[in-house]
């Protein structure tokens, strides 16, 4: 009994305790959270404007070879020695790169040697055969004399010395004998030192075909544009190691914008900046369906889609000082899209969208209405020609 009672003296007690805490915060011992102030949004207003407008595109240019050249090894192995690098000046028959070809070196080397070795024997036979032709030939005229003599001889005996008779029988034999061997001497044409030189030939040749296939040499005077071999890296045969330009004769190119691709035309004007603060401006013509391929053969490759098909092409002007002009240099250029002269104009933050329709909403007193955009035509970068049921001065409302 006892200790029901206190537990109903402490519950009491805690009661108590509970009201008083929040009658102390009702006095202000907490404070409230206050409520968030109203915010008013203003809405931007926009006035259509008539003029003129001129809208252009910058792109960023590079001048580069017009003639280049993709070279590649024709057979696979490690690379041992790559010679050159970007931008390097190279001269026709400059060998570029190298894969391993200690072996065919030496197999070259000994092809060369045999083929000198067969020359030189060719070349000792043919003198050999030319003065054998000359001495049979010396023989048949001193037997030609000795058979004149021998038969002046006999006509002043009268053919009565039986001796002189038969000294001009002898002669008559060697002269016949003088003649059969200069005929010998010259079917004597013996085949096997030609066919032994030009089957040393041919080893050279075979052994030099391997080592071309092993080496990338320039093709022509040129400026090497990418290297994109290592020494000591594996590469496949056909594999791009290389690519050369033809420094004769250079054009400027730009990444492709497909949004231009309809629009740019070998008559768009162009104009090329050396900087974008630059004030002197060359005029560029653009070259559609153009290819940087040339046409020399060998380790050339012609599959330059990759190299003409990502790219705007244009022809440089004669009127460009030299000096300016380099290969790898970095342009501005500004592609003329069109002009007018008396068309509405309205920022393009007042255009609105839904739905792929463009409209604009137009405030007029206390009240406003909707107006659809019936095409958006040029464009820069601050204003948009609208063709619209619109007026000069309407007020815009902002999105």
């Amino acid at each position: 009994m006892i200790a029901k009672k206190l537990s109903f003296v402490l519950l009491l007690s805690l009661l108590v305790f509970s009201l008083s805490a929040c009658g102390a915060g009702g006095l202000g011992g907490t404070t409230p959270t206050p409520l968030p102030p109203l915010v008013n949004y203003e809405k931007a207003v926009f006035t259509v404007e008539r003029g003129p407008i001129v809208s252009e595109q910058d792109l960023i240019g590079e001048i580069v070879p017009s003639l280049q050249d993709e070279l590649f090894f024709r057979s696979s192995g490690f690379t041992t020695r790559i010679t050159v690098k970007n931008g390097d000046l190279v001269k026709k028959g400059d060998v570029l790169a190298e894969l391993q070809i200690d072996d065919l070196l030496n197999q070259l080397q000994q092809a060369q040697i045999d083929l000198e070795v067969a020359r030189a024997n060719l070349s000792k036979y043919q003198a050999q055969h030319t003065f054998d032709i000359a001495k049979a030939e010396a023989d048949l005229v001193i037997a030609q004399k000795r058979l004149e003599l021998a038969k002046y001889d006999l006509d002043l005996s009268y053919g009565t010395d039986k001796k002189i008779q038969l000294n001009y029988d002898i002669v008559e034999q060697n002269l016949k004998t003088a003649e059969e061997s200069l005929k010998l001497v010259k079917e004597d044409n013996n085949p096997y030192m030609e066919q032994s030189v030009k089957r040393s030939e041919l080893a050279v040749q075979r052994m030099e075909a391997l080592l071309g296939e092993r080496q990338i040499v320039a093709p022509y005077d040129a400026v090497v544009l990418r290297v994109s071999a290592r020494p000591g890296q594996q590469v496949e045969a056909y594999f791009t190691a290389f690519v050369l330009g033809d420094p004769a004769e250079l054009v400027v190119r730009s990444p492709i914008n497909y949004d231009l691709t309809t629009i740019i035309s070998k008559d768009s004007e162009v104009r090329m900046f050396f900087s974008k603060d630059a004030e002197q401006s060359y005029g560029l013509s653009y070259l559609p369906n153009f290819l940087p391929v040339s046409q020399v053969e060998g380790d050339a490759t012609r599959n330059s889609s990759a190299r003409g098909g990502d790219f705007f092409y244009f022809s440089l002007p004669e009127d460009i000082p030299a000096e300016e002009i380099r290969v790898g240099r970095q342009v501005t250029l500004s592609l003329l899209l069109g002009q007018k002269q008396d068309v509405l104009l309205l920022p393009p933050a007042a255009i609105r969208e839904y739905r792929g329709l463009s409209f604009v909403i137009v405030q007029e007193a206390d009240r406003r209405r909707r107006v659809e955009i019936n095409e958006i035509g040029l464009k820069t970068s601050d204003r948009w020609e609208v063709i619209a049921d619109l007026a000069e001065g309407d007020q815009v409302l902002g999105p």
